[in-house]
């Protein structure tokens, strides 16, 4: 069956699709809440009843079956005739996963993840980074708060945070210096993530900034009583200690900054700055 190679829809933040490089308009509120509700379930069938409610809800009457028919018939001419194909209980969206960027992202993300693992940390970076920038805001921005797309976009939320987490190691494991206004505004967006507040305080001990480092531990404590009577983990305090220490496995290893081979001691300090093994 033909493809239509020039088809992209994005959803990592408004929906929107192109075909042979143009916009295309996909139509009223109710159209587009069809293509979106597939869309969460690429390649996969979505029977007619879930369509149905997800679209019009408690709202649904008996016209509802024949109204989707219309939207679906206009999405098809829309998007190429083959992209959406019946089944006997429902419909699924075919199309190729370079087709859809959270799809593209996907692959991009495990190719930067895989990369890490064999320490090859530039490569790493490379990939994560162009995941990272096919993000445009919200995924499902328009239906943020939709039961239906709650999950995927919960799943997403995830995947791209792990990304970022991840493209900040390849930073620091290869020496980048730039990372700290960075990780500072992440600190405020996320501040019960602990693992930006470790990343953090390596690349302020790394630029030489000590007392920040150690003052950016003491806030996010007093932050985490406040809020929820929790103290650090272990791992963020040995961390502490560690830079209280000038412990040498802080600094970056010349060997691991040009991605030659490293032990896996090495490997862990740098791509997770905040954890230590335990002692045996």
């Amino acid at each position: 069956m033909h493809r239509d190679h020039d088809l992209r829809i994005d959803v990592l933040g408004s929906l929107r699709a192109a075909r042979h490089g143009a916009d295309v308009r996909l139509g009223p509120p109710q159209r587009r809440t069809v293509l979106a509700v597939l869309l969460c379930g690429v390649r996969q069938v979505i029977a007619t009843d879930r369509l149905v409610d997800c679209v019009w809800g408690e709202h649904a009457g008996s016209a509802s079956v024949g109204s989707l028919h219309v939207h679906l018939s206009h999405l098809r001419r829309t998007l190429g005739s083959d992209s959406i194909v019946r089944h006997v209980h429902g419909y699924a969206l075919a199309i190729r996963h370079d087709q859809l960027d959270a799809d593209e992202f996907d692959h991009l993300a495990a190719l930067g993840h895989a990369a890490l693992r064999r320490n090859q940390f530039r490569r790493g970076r490379q990939h994560l980074a162009a995941a990272l920038a096919l993000w445009r805001g919200h995924a499902y921005e328009e239906f943020d708060g939709a039961p239906w797309a709650r999950g995927e976009i919960a799943r997403l939320d995830a995947e791209r945070l792990g990304a970022l987490v991840s493209r900040i190691d390849a930073d620091l494991a290869i020496g980048e210096r730039d990372v700290v206004g960075e990780l500072e505004s992440l600190v405020v967006e996320h501040p019960l993530h602990e693992s930006f507040c470790a990343r953090l305080m390596v690349a302020l001990y790394r630029a030489g900034r000590q007392a920040d480092a150690l003052a950016q531990y003491r806030a996010h404590a007093d932050h985490l009583v406040e809020s929820s009577g929790l103290a650090p983990t272990p791992a963020l305090r040995d961390l502490q200690l560690r830079i209280l220490r000038h412990d040498e496995r802080l600094t970056i290893p010349p060997r691991q900054a040009d991605d030659k081979e490293t032990t896996s001691d090495d490997v862990q300090d740098l791509a997770n700055p905040h954890h230590r093994k335990e002692e045996r």
